[in-house]
């Protein structure tokens, strides 16, 4: 079914859930669209440019018991689900600190590097350094950053440094200017957790213990492998030819797909894997981040 405008979809009284796909800075007045006809909504990230916007747009859908998830598919991999297994069960001891950098040649002042990359290692920090299941308390908090600009105005290069509660310590790196190997680490007192390239959307989780004098006897790493839906496939052309997914893993966002449809059919109005609070938070993080960065 193809539709002329955007109010012809919300209207439609067979669309049960509607994707907000939109170029970002649309995102929330289409969420709001959406939600005041009455529509369960699945925004891609970011699905505002601060906390305080996306407090607004995540406040009409909870007054209107409807279902709302932001779309970091990252928390909805079984990958991700195997690192909170794996902290949870003391394997690497106490986790005290992690990192996250995804830098990437490609985009540089079309938008903010915090928003499209920095959101995905904000997010994973949040995952590794905080109690998911916490509700209230004391929040995580900016110690320190740094920005490149584009002539644009728009940041390009951004670093941080957050403290989260418990005494433990992020740190990212994202740009839009310049490569990195797009990996994230979580250190803990009796070893290590590696999530190689693509961290965010990631099929590959790497254990490492260390014990003995400086830590220095190692254990063979046990690696878990994750397979992707099978049942994702690319389309073919009009040629015949069937060119495959423009990004890294595309066939992921089949498990975000999987949560909201189970989330609706089960009448909730939000993700246990990526709460409002948690989502909040992450944009408070981001407006965090850059006024620091500017002072």
């Amino acid at each position: 079914r193809r539709y002329s405008r955007y109010e012809e979809v919300v209207s439609d009284k067979d669309v049960d859930v509607c994707y907000i796909a939109t170029p970002s800075l649309r995102h929330p007045q289409d969420c709001l669209l959406a939600i005041k006809n009455g529509k369960a909504v699945l925004c891609e990230k970011s699905m505002a440019p601060d906390h305080v916007i996306a407090k607004e747009v995540l406040d009409a859908a909870k007054d209107s018991n409807l279902l709302f998830v932001h779309g970091v598919w990252s928390r909805f991999f079984p990958a991700m689900k195997k690192v909170r297994d794996i902290i949870e069960s003391g394997e690497i001891g106490t986790v005290r600190s992690a990192r996250a950098s995804f830098c990437q040649n490609d985009g540089a002042g079309s938008c903010s590097a915090l928003l499209e990359t920095g959101i995905y290692c904000a997010q994973f920090l949040q995952w590794a350094l905080s109690d998911p299941n916490e509700v209230g308390g004391d929040g995580p908090v900016v110690r320190g950053a740094c920005q490149t600009l584009h002539e644009s105005g728009n940041d390009e290069h951004v670093t941080a440094i957050i403290e989260f509660p418990g005494n433990k310590i992020g740190t990212f790196e994202c740009s839009l200017a310049h490569c990195s190997d797009r990996s994230a680490t979580i250190y803990g007192s009796a070893g290590v957790i590696d999530i190689p390239f693509p961290f965010w959307c990631p099929t590959k989780v790497k254990v490492t213990k260390m014990t003995g004098l400086g830590s220095q006897q190692w254990s063979d790493p046990e690696t878990h492998e994750f397979s992707l839906p099978s049942d994702v496939v690319a389309l073919t052309t009009e040629d015949g030819k069937v060119p495959g997914f423009n990004f890294v893993n595309s066939q992921g966002l089949a498990y975000e797909a999987r949560e909201v449809n189970r989330c609706f059919r089960e009448g909730m109005i939000e993700s246990p894997s990526f709460t409002t609070q948690h989502c909040i938070e992450i944009l408070r993080l981001i407006s965090d981040i850059g006024k620091y960065a500017a002072k």
